[in-house]
C-alpha cells in the first residue's frame, strides 16, 4: 500500500511538472530508481528537494517525525537533481552543480560546469555526466541556446570538462544503463545510443512513434513517461526493443 501511494505521488509530481516545461519527475537514489527530470530524491535516510534557487534536505529516518535539515541557496534556475555514489548533480538553467554528501546528510558544494541558459536535465555514471540542453520550447532559453546532448568528463569532480557535444531535436529527459543512453525528444520520439565512445556515439534506434519526456531504465525494462501515459519497453535485447504495456495517466 505504501509503495502504491508513493508511486502515485511520484506520477502526480511528474505530470504536474511536465505541464511546466517538463522539468521534474522521478529521481534515482539509493532506495529507488528513476529518471532525469526529478526535483526530489532519497539517499539513505535523507530526502533532498530543489526549488528554483535552493537545495533542501530532510531527515526521514523516522517516518513519523521527519526533520528539516540544511537549506542551501545554490543560485537561480535550479531544475533537476540526480544522485550518484554520495554526490548530488543539480541541473540548472545555466549549468550543472556538483555537491558531496557529508556525514549527517549535509551537502557540500564541489564544483560546477556552465553553459548557455536552457532547460537542463542530467544523468551520470562514475566517468561521465550526460546533459541535454533544450532551447526549443524552453521559456528560459537564452540567446545562442541550442538543442544539444553534452557529455562531461567528471572523473575529476573538482574540474568537470565537456568532451563531446551532439545536436538533438528538442531533447527532454534521458536515462543511462551501462553503455546504453536513452534520450527523449518528446513528439520526436525516443533515441537509443551506444555511448561507449563519447567522441563517437552511435544511434542504435529512433522510435519515432513514442511521445515521451523522461525514462527510467530498470535493467532490461524501460519505463518511458509521456504526457498521458507510461509505456513499458523490454530492452533486454538492445537490438530488439519491444513495447510491453501502456498505462494511461490522467491529465
Amino acid at each position: 500500500m505504501i509503495r502504491n501511494i508513493l508511486f502515485t505521488i511520484l506520477l502526480t509530481a511528474l505530470w504536474s511538472c511536465a505541464e511546466n516545461d517538463s522539468e521534474a519527475a522521478f529521481s534515482d537514489s539509493g532506495t529507488g530508481t528513476g529518471g532525469s527530470l526529478a526535483r526530489f530524491t532519497i539517499v539513505g535516510d535523507f530526502l533532498y528537494t530543489v526549488d528554483i534557487n535552493s537545495l533542501h534536505s530532510f531527515d526521514i529516518s523516522q517516518a513519523a517525525e521527519i526533520k528539516p535539515g540544511e537549506t542551501i541557496y545554490v543560485g537561480e534556475g535550479v531544475e533537476t537533481i540526480f544522485p550518484l555514489n554520495g554526490f548530488l548533480f543539480l541541473g540548472t538553467q545555466n549549468g550543472m552543480l556538483i555537491y558531496r554528501l557529508l556525514p549527517g546528510g549535509v551537502p557540500e558544494f564541489i564544483s560546477s560546469y556552465q553553459h548557455i541558459v536552457s532547460c537542463d536535465p542530467v544523468v551520470a555514471n562514475n566517468q561521465y555526466a550526460y546533459v541535454t540542453l533544450r532551447a526549443s520550447g524552453c521559456r528560459q532559453a537564452g540567446p545562442g541556446a541550442a538543442d544539444l546532448l553534452e557529455i562531461i568528463d567528471i572523473s575529476n569532480l573538482n574540474n568537470p570538462q565537456v568532451v563531446a557535444s551532439y545536436g538533438m531535436d528538442s531533447p527532454f529527459g534521458l536515462g543511462l544503463d551501462g553503455q546504453a543512453l536513452f534520450l527523449c525528444e518528446g513528439t520526436g520520439g525516443l533515441k537509443v545510443f551506444d555511448v561507449a565512445d563519447p567522441q563517437n556515439i552511435q544511434l542504435l534506434h529512433h522510435l519515432t512513434n513514442l511521445n515521451v519526456i523522461d525514462v527510467i531504465p530498470l535493467g532490461g525494462v524501460l519505463l518511458a513517461i509521456g504526457p498521458d501515459r507510461i509505456i513499458q519497453l523490454d530492452y533486454s535485447d538492445i537490438n530488439d526493443i519491444k513495447v510491453v504495456s501502456e498505462i494511461a495517466i490522467g491529465v
